[in-house]
């Protein structure tokens, strides 16, 4: 039996949520993908049988996708905006302003 591997993973705690673990496994199980490892609540490890990928381009879903939960520009958006927020707080508090 030939597998293929993959890890999905998110800049947030995604998977500290069962729900939102068992929702992503859900989707991927369509697709043959089930989980070997949680590495922990960012990250985890799925494997197919190759010969699932006959069937990919039926899917509602991207077979290989690696990221769920909020992008990566959203999650360094906010806090960017929050470090200049509290950046320009600290010297409004201060007096420098």
């Amino acid at each position: 039996m030939d597998l293929e591997y993959k890890v999905i993973q998110s800049t947030v705690p995604y998977f500290a949520k069962p729900a939102n673990l068992k929702q992503t496994l859900h989707e991927e199980s369509q697709a043959g993908w089930q989980l070997v490892e949680k590495f922990d609540n960012f990250k985890i490890r799925l494997q197919r049988e190759i010969s699932n990928r006959d069937s990919d381009h039926t899917r509602q879903i991207d077979p290989y996708r690696c990221h769920v939960g909020p992008s990566n520009v959203v999650t360094y958006s906010v806090t960017a905006v929050l470090t200049i927020a509290v950046v320009l707080g600290i010297f409004v508090a201060v007096g420098a302003i």
